[in-house]
């Protein structure tokens, strides 16, 4: 088979294969016209047999037998596949005499010259360019559309966006840790406590120094003293268009109890609307997107929430609270976590969504304690998980919103704790230890990073690592007789931004490796 000069290329199977010279040229003339179709004819076996590619569909069809086959732009940079086996012989063509329309042939201009200048995403390390990009690409899809571009053919352009945009995200890195701290309590001040750390001015480190004078300093992403819910929120929603490229996100709170982590995800309580934490913004921000996307795609939205308590899941949306199912937990073929028996339950507005939560909240064990006497005594997780069809493609993606509030990780000797709320706390430092130590073992890059010793790192096993988008907020308690807590949660907090992200390795590495599927369309 005699290469073509850059043009579109036909998939015969898990093959992309060129056109021949003349063919070639002939479609590329019309597609650069503006046609909605290319007329042309291949060499097969000695005989010329008609043929056509319709753009709106990017689809090659045989005029006589109606067989079609999927066909790539030529901004498309993938590479063709290399073969000896003379597939197509290059024919004489008809010349070519339509007119095409201008609005679309500009259109297209202007899609091959952003999707050229975009190409090297893989190689740039610079977030800002990389964002601009993004911007860039986002407004030349709505552009060419408007300008009469089939929604097929812009296809190719928003898998670049998706991909960008995971770029933007893996560069800002694949675990992001915030340190947030709160006022003191009024307890606090009533027993004269001292602050026991210190927020450097650049935002980035907090230094921490015991009676001894010893001094520990800590980095982290961002820190916030205590910063607003608007300020901690905006920190992480570029992170929820992830969700609709097809990625887990997972945000999570650590801290000891009474730290602040409760704030943090939910708001205030009993009434969080009144300063909305990230959980409830940024559900707002998954049917916000729904609505943007609304023409193009049809997103099924549902939402799930559990708790992990001394080893056990429980469904905290169960029909029958006294009647539990139980809840185990596997992994899909393709890595996904499933927790079997519980429910995802759909939901149509933040409203909704809302209302589940809610009725998750009453269900949720609590128990006194001498830091705090509603101290959360469970791991809460609330998982949102968005299946996206596009309508004119037909391609489906599926992502999925991971919240998960932590319990609290305070030493023993200060909780004042016995009898069954002992067994409790020594069960959840457990369940951190096990956490902290799969955090530890993907920075060092094991292959078995020991998801399995514990529930809690099960659940989490798509969570971290990988292509997951993970953000962590480290809740630091101000108060001197919390320095132990305190200093414990920004070195376990520290540990966790090192955590590398394989940029999709694992799937590709998967797909590679499976048996391809032959070309099917052969000399006759």
């Amino acid at each position: 088979m005699a290469a073509g000069p850059v043009g579109f290329q036909v998939r015969l199977g898990e093959d992309w294969l060129d056109y021949p010279e003349s063919a070639a040229k002939t479609i590329l003339t019309a597609y650069e016209a503006g046609e909605k179709k290319a007329n042309f004819v291949l060499g097969i076996d000695g005989k010329s047999v008609p043929m056509y590619i319709d753009f709106e569909e990017m689809m090659q069809v045989s005029v006589f037998s109606k067989r079609s086959y999927p066909v790539r732009q030529p901004f498309d940079f993938l590479k063709a596949k290399e073969t000896d086996d003379d597939t197509f012989d290059d024919v004489e063509q008809e010349e070519y005499k339509g007119k095409g329309d201008q609005d679309v042939a500009k259109a297209r201009k202007l899609v091959q010259k952003l999707m050229n200048q975009t190409k090297d995403f893989k190689a740039e390390k610079e977030a800002e360019v990389m964002e601009g990009w993004r911007t860039d690409i986002n407004n030349m899809i709505k552009q060419v559309l408007k300008m009469g571009l089939a929604e097929k053919e812009v296809l190719p352009v928003r898998d670049r966006l998706r991909k960008v945009h995971n770029a933007v995200q893996d560069l800002k890195g694949a675990i992001r840790v915030y340190a947030r701290t709160r006022p003191l309590n009024q307890r606090e001040k009533d027993n004269m406590s001292k602050l026991c750390f210190e927020f450097e001015k650049d935002n980035m480190h907090v230094k921490m120094s015991d009676e001894d004078g010893n001094t520990n300093r800590y980095t982290f992403d961002t820190t916030f003293n205590p910063g607003n819910q608007k300020e901690i929120f905006s920190e992480l929603e570029d992170l929820i268009q992830s969700v609709y490229d097809g990625f887990n996100v997972t945000v999570f709170a650590y801290g000891h109890t009474g730290a602040g982590k409760t704030y943090t995800m939910y708001g205030p309580q009993p009434d969080p609307n009144k300063d909305a934490g990230v959980v409830l913004r940024s559900i707002d921000k998954v049917f916000q997107l729904r609505e943007e996307f609304g023409k193009q795609y049809s997103t099924g939205i549902c939402l799930s929430m559990v708790e992990l308590y001394n080893s056990k899941i429980t469904d905290l949306l169960a029909s029958d609270m006294m009647k539990q199912p139980q809840i185990n937990v596997r992994k899909a073929t393709d890595g996904e976590v499933i927790l079997e028996g519980s429910q995802f339950i759909p939901c149509d507005s933040t409203a909704e969504a809302w209302k589940l939560i809610e009725k998750a909240f009453t269900n949720r064990k609590v128990a006194a304690t001498a830091m705090n006497a509603e101290s959360s005594r469970s791991h809460l997780i609330l998982r949102v998980q968005a299946k996206i069809h596009n309508l004119k493609s037909g391609q489906e993606l599926k992502g999925k919103l991971i919240m998960v509030d932590l319990a609290g990780s305070e030493r023993v000797k200060n909780s004042q704790v016995e009898g069954d709320n002992l067994k409790e706390a020594i069960e959840i430092n457990k369940s951190l230890t096990a956490l902290g130590d799969v955090m530890e073992k993907l920075c060092a890059g094991s292959k078995n990073a020991g998801y399995r010793n514990h529930l809690l790192t099960q659940v989490l096993a798509d969570s971290l690592g990988g292509t997951a988008k993970t953000l962590m907020f480290a809740n630091l308690s101000p108060a001197s007789v919390c320095f132990g807590e305190t200093k414990m949660t920004c070195e376990w907090a520290t540990r966790a931004r090192k955590i590398t992200n394989d940029g999709g390795k694992a799937e590709k590495d998967k797909k590679d490796a499976a048996p391809k599927k032959k070309a099917v369309l052969r000399k006759k």
